[in-house]
C-alpha cells in the first residue's frame, strides 16, 4: 500500500510541472513594449535592478521624413548569467503599452540580429566590452522630433534584471527636394540556405540603385540592381553555409546619394523543440529504471551469505524436526560430544529461563555439560 502511494505521488509530481516557469534561454525576438507582458524582469517582487550603462549612437545626425537612419544601443557592465543572453528594447515610451518605435510611425529594416523586431536577444561574453545592437530604420512621415528609449532583459547572480534608459532624440526634417528616397518596403531578414533571393527595392528620385553585400565584417561586394515596372529588382547570391549575411542599399542621382544602414539575413536552419509530453514520459521511464535499479541493490545487499552465519545451520531445525536427526551425524557435524539431543525434555528445570525450544534442544547439552557436570 504504501509503495502504491508513493508511485501514484510521484507521477503525480511529474505531470503537475508547469511546461514553461522561466525563460533562462530567452524569449526570442519580438516586437514588445516595455513592460514586455509583465515578465519577471519588470516585477519588483522578482528582479532586481540592473547595473548596465546603455549608450546610443547614430549614423548620421538627423534625417527626414521616410529616410533611413540606423540607430545603435551599446549595454556594458551588465550581470551576466551562465547563458550570458542579453536582450535589449528599442522603445519610443515608457508607459508600457503602445511604445514600440512602430507605434510612432517608425519602419524598421532590420535589428542587426535577422529580424525586424524592436526586441532582439543575444550573447555577452564580455559585460566590460559589452554587446552592441543596431536598428535600421525609415523615419515617420510627420517631421519632428522624437523620443528613443532602451531597454535591457539579462539574468544574473541568481536574479532577472532590468533596465531603462533615458531619452535619446532624433530629429526629422523636411525631404530635400529632388533626393532619392526608399519608400516603405518588407525588408528580407531571413531565408533558406542554398536559395538566391530576388529583391524588389521601391526607391523614387533615383537614377542609380546598387545593393551592397558583405559576410560578417568583410569585403563589401556590390550588385546593380535594374528598373523593372516601377520598381528596382536585383538577386542577392545564396548562401552555402550559415554565415552571418547583411545588405544595403545605396541610391543616387546627379545630385544626391542615400544610403540606407546595414540589414542582416539570418538563414532558416531547422532547430530542435521539445515536447513536454516527451519530456514527462522520460521522466517517468527514468524515475521507475531507478526504483527498481534500488530495489534489486537492496534485495542483493539484504540476503545473508550461507558462509558467513553466525550460528551452523543445525541452529535453524524446528523442535518438531530434531527428533528425526541422527544422533551419530549430530556429535559428527556439529560436535556435541556424548549428548543427544533428543534425549532433553523440553520441560527439563535446568532450563534456562527465556530460551527457545530451538535454543534448548541445541544449546542444552552445553549449557549441562558445564553447570551440571554433563549429566542429562
Amino acid at each position: 500500500m504504501r509503495r502504491t502511494i508513493l508511485l501514484t505521488t510521484l507521477l503525480l509530481l511529474i505531470f503537475c510541472i508547469p511546461a514553461l516557469s522561466a525563460n533562462p534561454g530567452g524569449t526570442g525576438d519580438g516586437n514588445r513594449d516595455a513592460a514586455c507582458g509583465g515578465s519577471c524582469h519588470g516585477d519588483p517582487g522578482l528582479s532586481e535592478p540592473s547595473s548596465a550603462t546603455l549608450v546610443f549612437s547614430q549614423d548620421r545626425a538627423s534625417t527626414y521624413v521616410g529616410g533611413p537612419i540606423s540607430i545603435s544601443v551599446t549595454a556594458t557592465d551588465m550581470e551576466l548569467s551562465n547563458r550570458a543572453i542579453v536582450g535589449i528594447f528599442l522603445l519610443s515610451d515608457t508607459h508600457g503599452v503602445s511604445d514600440t518605435p512602430q507605434d510612432d510611425g517608425w519602419t524598421i529594416l532590420s535589428n542587426g540580429e535577422g529580424g525586424s523586431t524592436n526586441y532582439a536577444e543575444t550573447y555577452a561574453q564580455d559585460s566590460t566590452l559589452g554587446v552592441t545592437m543596431t536598428w535600421s530604420l525609415l523615419a515617420p512621415a510627420n517631421e519632428g522630433t522624437y523620443e528613443f528609449y532602451s531597454a535591457i532583459h539579462h539574468g544574473g547572480a541568481g536574479s532577472a534584471r532590468m533596465k531603462i534608459s533615458t531619452a535619446h532624440n532624433v530629429t526629422v526634417g523636411p525631404i530635400p527636394e529632388n533626393l532619392p528616397q526608399m519608400l516603405p518596403w518588407d525588408t528580407m531578414t531571413s531565408r533558406s540556405l542554398g536559395e538566391s533571393s530576388e529583391l524588389s527595392i521601391p526607391v523614387v528620385n533615383a537614377t542609380d540603385v546598387t545593393l551592397e553585400y558583405r559576410i560578417g565584417e568583410g569585403p563589401i561586394a556590390s550588385i546593380n540592381a535594374q528598373m523593372v515596372d516601377d520598381a528596382w529588382v536585383v538577386t542577392l547570391p545564396a548562401a552555402l553555409s550559415d554565415i552571418t549575411l547583411s545588405y544595403r542599399v545605396v541610391m543616387s542621382n546627379d545630385e544626391f546619394t542615400e544610403t540606407t544602414g546595414w540589414i542582416s539575413v539570418a538563414n532558416n536552419v531547422e532547430g530542435y523543440s521539445a515536447d513536454i509530453l516527451s519530456v514527462r514520459l522520460q521522466s517517468m521511464a527514468l524515475m521507475f529504471g531507478s526504483l527498481a535499479l534500488c530495489i534489486s541493490i537492496q534485495r542483493r545487499m539484504a540476503r545473508p551469505s550461507r558462509n558467513t552465519l553466525a550460528e551452523p545451520e543445525a541452529a535453524l531445525i524446528s523442535a518438531d524436526q530434531t527428533s528425526i536427526v541422527a544422533p551419530s551425524f549430530i556429535a559428527t557435524e556439529f560436535e556435541v560430544p556424548q549428548i543427544q539431543m533428543s534425549s532433553l525434555a523440553l520441560d527439563d528445570s535446568r532450563r534456562p529461563a527465556g530460551w527457545t525450544d530451538e535454543q534448548w534442544l541445541h544449546y542444552g547439552p552445553d549449557h549441562i555439560k558445564q553447570n551440571y557436570g554433563g549429566v542429562i
